[in-house]
């Protein structure tokens, strides 16, 4: 199956589609992005081959069919698998070698963080320990602001447009440089997709919720504006 996007904005691959592959996906396919899905149950890869660009049923330590899935071609790699260290740092090395510049792996423990770190791996995460630190985050700012770590100093927060904001374009609320925010899009309720086509004149609406990047630094300052 190949549904490959011509102006897609980049291609990711995800190897595995567990629990924690799936969930990428549901991500980004509201996103302009192409992505490469490569697992063993074939089940699992006809249940998304209507919103995936390619999808191929096989071994990700395969270094043949990872090459002929054109996997070199990705700009970032999701190792999504972490059940066995030996597949994980296989699939590390076999991107590298076929010249994926980003690479994260998903991992169960430390140990093997460092093992994936060695062998090549450009961010390993944790995701119980991630989970755990984005909860504590929203536990904080009252849930009014949803935080998700994205690494050591970057993180990407969910919140309802702030009162200020409302009636006003992008271009007025000037969010980047009065607030630090880049803002990647936006929902018009909660439960719909996210929305990343907008111009400096799209004015803002109550209700709206922003989902932005910044840093921990600036995080204070988030919740001083959206309270």
């Amino acid at each position: 199956m190949d549904r490959r996007k011509e102006m897609a904005n980049q291609t990711v691959g995800i190897l595995g589609l567990g629990i924690f592959g799936q969930s990428i996906i549901e991500a980004l396919i509201s996103q302009d992005v192409e992505i490469i899905a490569i697992d063993n149950h074939e089940e699992t890869i006809n249940q998304y081959e209507d919103m995936i660009a390619v999808g191929v049923i096989g071994d990700i330590t395969d270094m043949e069919l990872l090459e002929a899935a054109d996997v070199g071609s990705c700009d970032t790699v999701v190792v999504a698998t972490g059940e066995s260290l030996e597949s994980s740092v296989l699939a590390v090395m076999h991107c590298k070698a076929l010249g994926v510049k980003n690479v994260i792996a998903k991992v169960k423990d430390e140990v093997t963080q460092q093992v994936l770190e060695k062998v090549g791996a450009d961010l390993v995460i944790l995701p119980e320990v991630e989970a755990g630190i984005s909860l504590a985050k929203t536990i904080l700012f009252n849930h009014s602001i949803e935080v998700f770590q994205l690494d050591d100093d970057v993180v990407v927060a969910e919140f309802e447009l702030p009162a200020s904001w409302v009636g006003k374009t992008v271009r007025e609320v000037d969010a980047r440089r009065l607030y630090h925010l880049n803002i990647i899009g936006y929902r018009l309720t909660k439960n719909q997709p996210l929305e990343s086509q907008f111009t400096p004149d799209f004015v803002w609406l109550a209700g709206v919720s922003i989902m932005a990047v910044t840093d921990n630094q600036h995080l204070d300052d988030l919740r001083e504006i959206v309270k």
